[in-house]
């Protein structure tokens, strides 16, 4: 069996604590990576330096939040996001920041442009480009984020093989993927299915129960089939745990964690 690291969503658990109390958290878990989202948003530097004396580091993060990615006419602004953030990603150690294919705010997808998909498509693998090579040189992966159309109807990126034929499309060893089992359960399905399709340019494992967004073994999905998967293809690739515990309890989760996923 393979050996994954684990990263814990610093978001969704310990959310009483402070963020610096949260990674810290994380370390006494036994986790060996954490995730966030904005790195504006939170003391990133700090972040780092109490991860690494725990013996972790930053996992990901997002790249663009305020600009999206498929917008024909805003390429500029969105490339310079994403490189303010592989820079931020460079200097912290962490080795993923997520793209969106909108621009995220308060928890909402903004609706695009009213382009056809192709001119979308064509903007996000234009973007992309400019900026692989950028990330590739700061030993930085762009993790293009599927989500849902269930509590994000705007966000153009629905279901995994959207960003499977992205990630061929742009054909750059630095544009990869997330399979986020949340997401695609709530948008499309075939679990299985879109797993194995994807995991040539798979560089993540998202964790999350449906519905609820609860810790795996809680819900409708069958994480220890996908784990199996896993194995048998000998995926190697970092497990990012976003999970709110169903009871309120994060020592619930952790346990929950430990039984369907153990080391």
């Amino acid at each position: 069996m393979p050996k994954r690291p684990y990263s814990i969503s610093l978001q969704a658990m310990w959310t009483s604590l402070p963020f610096a109390e949260r990674v810290r958290k994380a370390g006494e878990a036994g986790f060996d990576l954490v995730d966030l989202w904005d790195w504006k948003a939170v003391d990133i530097d700090e972040i780092a330096r109490i991860a690494a004396d725990h013996g972790m580091r930053i996992n990901g993060f997002f790249g663009n939040r305020a600009h999206p990615i498929c917008a024909p006419g805003g390429h500029a602004l969105v490339v310079d996001e994403i490189k303010r953030s592989i820079d931020c990603a460079s200097r912290v150690n962490a080795g993923q920041i997520a793209i969106f294919s909108n621009a995220i705010s308060e928890g909402m997808a903004l609706p695009l442009p009213p382009h056809g998909t192709a001119a979308l498509d064509a903007a996000a693998v234009e973007a992309l480009r400019e900026v692989a090579d950028t990330a590739q040189s700061a030993g930085v992966t762009l993790i293009l984020e599927h989500l849902n159309d269930v509590f994000l109807p705007s966000y153009y990126w629905i279901g995994a093989p959207k960003v499977t034929s992205l990630c061929r499309e742009v054909d750059h060893p630095a544009v990869r993927m997330a399979f986020d089992c949340f997401h695609q359960q709530l948008s499309g399905g075939r679990l299985t299915d879109n797993l194995v399709a994807c995991l040539p340019y798979m560089a993540r494992f998202d964790v999350a129960e449906v519905p609820g967004r609860h810790e795996p073994g809680h819900g409708e999905i069958n994480f220890r089939h996908l784990l199996r998967v896993l194995d048998q293809h000998e995926w190697e690739g970092p497990i990012t745990f976003e999970v709110n515990p169903h009871d309120g309890v994060e020592a619930t989760a952790l346990a929950a964690i430990d039984r369907e996923f153990p080391r």
